[in-house]
């Protein structure tokens, strides 16, 4: 098929007239499937430099393929309309923002170079346990946030936080990478060097897709802290984000082709983990003082960067 396309494209092109862009010789159904090959940077460079190409690079044939297959059924479950002239601009929203659906507890984007899917788990997606009964979360609405409510935690020795995903949701074969995305206050009597530990795992339930059979016990676990790496500390310290909300990883995974099941992202907040942060202060005097100290906003799916 590669070799039809590049013979056309050499006629095609051939049989432009000399000092003309040879690219305006091409079909649009040779032009469309040439540039829907591509990625959609390089869609948006080709047009950039040959006018011939311009046109063929905002068809909707071209932006189609780059959205995932199922985008209608996803656009179908928004809870706002979701109307745009093209799909290119369908695209580049998906791209810079979001939607939400089921209800407002899940937002769904793509990744800006591949165009594969990225999710957010609102806070009332997650299951959320903590030592103290009743259970010390409240539901705060904050205009920052993209989801109506976010859950609110006095502060506590210890709290579970899990989210789950089914692996058919995704896209096929990229590396995902889960994090949980909140805020925290410093409690009033800490110092400069406190840090909150927690366990971070992720974890995938199901059978895989590739012939290797049963993924339960698939999992990555390490110890991570909810604040901001002091000065020359050791560990996976959280990161502040654009939007004004911090980030911790939780871990990574390769969702395959046909993997049917759950991704299991686990977070477990427990003052005894101090052990793996050195030199850093933590105390049960402390907990009284600590109201709604930690805001949980989601745990987020996204594509693992080529850096990382």
């Amino acid at each position: 098929m590669d070799c039809f396309l590049f013979f056309n494209c050499r006629k095609s092109v051939s049989r432009a007239i000399i000092g003309t862009d040879p690219f305006s010789a091409l079909s649009e159904g040779l032009a469309s499937e040439i540039l829907s090959r591509t990625s959609p940077r390089d869609v948006c460079r080709s047009s950039a430099i040959s006018k011939g190409f311009k046109s063929f690079a905002d068809s909707n044939n071209v932006w189609d393929r780059f959205l995932p297959s199922d985008h209608r059924e996803i656009l179908s479950k928004s809870v706002y309309s979701v109307d745009f002239s093209s799909k290119k601009k369908l695209y580049f929203h998906l791209v810079n923002s979001y939607i939400l659906l089921d209800g407002g507890k899940l937002s769904f984007s793509l990744d800006k170079a591949s165009g594969k899917k990225c999710f957010m788990l609102g806070a009332r997606e997650l299951a959320i346990e903590c030592e103290r009964k009743p259970v010390k979360w409240t539901w705060r609405c904050l205009p920052q946030s993209r989801f109506s409510e976010v859950a609110g935690l006095e502060a506590v020795p210890w709290f579970d936080i899990t989210g789950k995903i089914e692996a058919r949701l995704l896209s096929p074969k990229p590396t995902y990478v889960a994090y949980l995305v909140f805020n925290i206050l410093r409690p009033q009597n800490s110092r400069d060097n406190y840090v909150v530990p927690a366990k971070a795992s992720v974890r995938f339930d199901g059978e895989r897709g590739d012939g290797d059979g049963d993924g339960d016990g698939d999992e990555i676990t390490n110890i991570v802290s909810l604040t901001i790496r002091p000065f020359r500390s050791d560990g996976q310290f959280a990161q502040q984000r654009v939007d004004n909300w911090m980030e911790t990883e939780l871990g990574e995974f390769f969702n395959g082709q046909g993997d049917t099941g759950e991704i299991e992202m686990r977070l477990m907040g427990d003052v005894r983990l101090m052990g793996d942060f050195e030199g850093h202060y933590w105390s049960y005097s402390m907990l009284p003082h600590w109201t709604y100290d930690i805001f949980i906003k989601g745990i987020e799916l996204r594509l693992k960067s080529i850096s990382e």
